[in-house]
């Protein structure tokens, strides 16, 4: 099998024919989430997303740096449910895919791209990457505040510590008024909640543990596990029972009604099966939109606290602030039903 890491004859030679004629540019030194310094430009122009290009393109657009990503979206993820990275990212789309649909992009295709700063949530890219002399920062996201830390580098990356600020504002804003308002809940009034692809039967990300009980919520899957994604069987799903399940599109919303397997779940028979909204990114997975998709679950969650928050006019206002972009209230009322394109 080819090793996509492996340098080839044209990538040597891109290196010593492309790089040095570039135009000396004034340096400094960034620390990145690694603990690594990295020399960077003082003015960053060009960039390369690699890995999981969804997540890090939101977090690129929250600091205003869409206009220096110079690679587009890997091939299985194109298509009208991407909206909203294409109007965030004006010409996206245009921009040379370097990545496929499984594993990592070929060392050739991101030094084709000449970027001047490589940004990474894995760590053999970055090795790969400074092998070759491209400088490259690391960003961890682990621990689901750690989005703030991220978005604070890449404001510094920027330079536009403003950015950073306003961001940290907002998602503390936001998380204290859901706070604010489960205060005092006894735990037992909190509903049963699943986060799944029910087609596979697997909860598919371990933020989803933490947006759910920051909600006002119980996973039914929170059982201190450390894994991405977790499967479980149908036995497993009918014992849970869970009141509240949510789940990845509105066509699994359909599917979940329509499967006579899970009929007797509470959350079917009280219809509350809810499609996780997709923006610049599918909430339920890592995005910079992270304190939307905590008011939007305590909306679908507990109702009974949350049901006077007009989430259009939240997005709309979270577009403006953090993205500086101005969403219609139709744009906003189709990323919270999770039709992006429809």
């Amino acid at each position: 099998m080819r090793n996509p890491y492996r340098l080839p004859a044209l990538a040597l030679l891109l290196i010593v024919t492309v790089f040095p004629i570039l135009p000396a540019m004034a340096e400094r030194v960034v620390v990145d989430m690694a603990g690594r310094s990295v020399t960077v430009p003082d003015t960053v122009r060009r960039v390369a997303t690699i890995g999981p290009v969804p997540v890090l393109n939101s977090l690129v657009f929250a600091v205003g740096g869409q206009g220096t990503i110079a690679n587009g979206l890997p091939p299985n993820l194109g298509g009208a449910r991407w909206k909203y990275q294409y109007l965030l990212a004006p010409g996206l789309e245009a921009r040379p895919v370097i990545q496929g649909s499984e594993g990592g992009p070929s060392l050739e295709g991101i030094i084709a791209l000449a970027p001047e700063v490589v940004l990474t949530m894995d760590r053999r890219t970055v090795e790969a990457a400074e092998r070759v002399g491209l400088a490259t920062l690391y960003l961890s996201w682990r621990q689901p505040e750690e989005v703030k830390a991220v978005i604070g580098l890449l404001a510094r990356l920027y330079g536009v510590p403003e950015a950073g600020r306003t961001y940290d504002a907002v998602f503390d804003a936001m998380m204290a008024r859901v706070v604010k308002r489960l205060a005092g809940r006894p735990e037992a009034e909190r509903p049963r909640v699943l986060y799944a692809s029910l087609k596979r039967l697997t909860q598919p990300h371990l933020i989803a543990e933490w947006w759910i009980a920051q909600a006002g919520g119980r996973s039914v899957t929170d059982d201190g596990r450390t894994a991405e994604s977790l499967t479980f069987s149908l036995e497993q799903l009918l014992a849970w029972n869970p009141e509240v399940l949510i789940v990845s599109s509105p066509a699994e919303v359909a599917e979940a009604y329509a499967d006579p397997r899970f009929s007797g779940l509470a959350a079917i028979r009280h219809r509350r099966v809810h499609a996780v909204p997709m923006g610049a990114h599918l909430w339920g997975n890592r995005t910079a939109e992270q304190p939307l998709t905590v008011l939007w679950a305590a909306t679908v969650i507990r109702p009974d606290l949350f049901g006077d928050i007009h989430m259009t006019d939240e997005v709309a206002a979270f577009y403006r602030d953090v993205f500086g972009f101005s969403l219609s209230p139709e744009m906003a009322a189709e990323i919270l039903a999770g039709r992006p394109g429809q």
